[in-house]
């Protein structure tokens, strides 16, 4: 039996430099809700040697708690390394999808940043636009009407994976999620949407929980499938998503009966002053392709 998820947390987006991208969020329609900048603490649980820290924001979109956030991170113990995936092909968190209110508007307006955007504006019946950031992750904008709430915001994660099927059943018995097609479809990625030299064959699979279908997880295996994700918490890219839970240890237990490997237990962290609570309770694993999971307890308020 599948764990209970009570919502999305965040994605985290792990950059050079978060005042920057802080920027750039804003312009899509996020503002920073809390400072993440805590002490220096053992990164042991996260799968890091020695001391871990980080500095960064929350960055929310509208008046929900509970909607998915984004978690904005400048890594500086150890500092941040590497390069985000190029190829549409290679295993691993893809891109952050985003519902704008007006994407035209939102094309106009990110002109004057230092982007690499993949084709043109498209304003045909999905419209939208796909762009890479200065540290080349990708970020898929949609128009906010096509979701089933209508609300702006973070809509949901691309996830390139090596066996769609196999991840699904992963995300479906051990997550919960439901699947809102009954079979994968071919959904190829458009060369003249990609800015890549020839369309890619691809299968796509969106999964949501199934309370709340405001954040989606889009699975897609494309021809030529390759690569590793993301080996270490401090890389740049989007390197792990979070889920809210009522009880951590429970949840622990059972993942650990269902054979998923969990390579440390639950740790309690500090996200530093700016959060309304002293720390909370987390839990790190991974799903087939290596993408990191992370599972929050849901804190007490006093």
């Amino acid at each position: 039996m599948a764990i209970t998820i009570q919502h999305t947390v965040h994605v985290n987006l792990n950059c050079n430099d978060h005042e920057q991208h802080k920027a750039l969020l804003t312009k899509l329609g996020f503002s920073p809700a809390s400072r993440l900048q805590p002490d220096p603490q053992n990164g042991q649980n996260m799968g890091i040697e020695g001391k871990v820290q980080w500095d960064g924001y929350a960055m929310v979109s509208g008046l929900d708690w509970q909607s998915a956030m984004i978690d904005l991170l400048t890594f500086r113990l150890p500092p941040i390394i590497g390069q985000s995936y190029e190829a549409l092909n290679h295993i691993g968190n893809q891109a952050l999808i985003i519902a704008v209110d007006d994407v035209a508007a939102t094309h106009h307006a990110l002109r004057a940043e230092t982007l690499s955007f993949l084709g043109p504006l498209q304003t045909e019946k999905s419209a939208g636009f796909h762009f890479r950031d200065r540290d080349g992750i990708r970020y898929d904008i949609i128009d906010r009407r096509i979701r089933s709430n209508k609300q702006p915001g973070l809509a949901g994660l691309a996830v390139n994976c090596s066996s769609i099927h196999a991840t699904q059943a992963w995300y479906q018995g051990h997550l919960g999620f439901v699947s809102l097609s009954d079979v994968p479809e071919q959904a190829p990625l458009l060369a003249n949407a990609y800015d890549c030299n020839h369309d890619v064959d691809c299968l796509s699979l969106t999964l949501s929980l199934p309370h709340r279908d405001d954040f989606i997880i889009r699975l897609q295996q494309p021809e030529g499938i390759h690569g590793q994700s993301y080996s270490v918490p401090n890389h740049v890219g989007l390197y792990r998503t979070a889920f809210a839970v009522e009880d951590i240890h429970q949840c622990y237990e059972r993942l650990q009966q269902q054979g998923v490997d969990c390579p440390h237990p639950p740790v309690y962290q500090d996200m530093g002053p700016g959060i309304p609570v002293d720390g909370v309770w987390a839990l790190y694993f991974f799903d087939p392709d290596g993408n990191c999971i992370e599972l929050i307890e849901t804190p007490t308020m006093e």
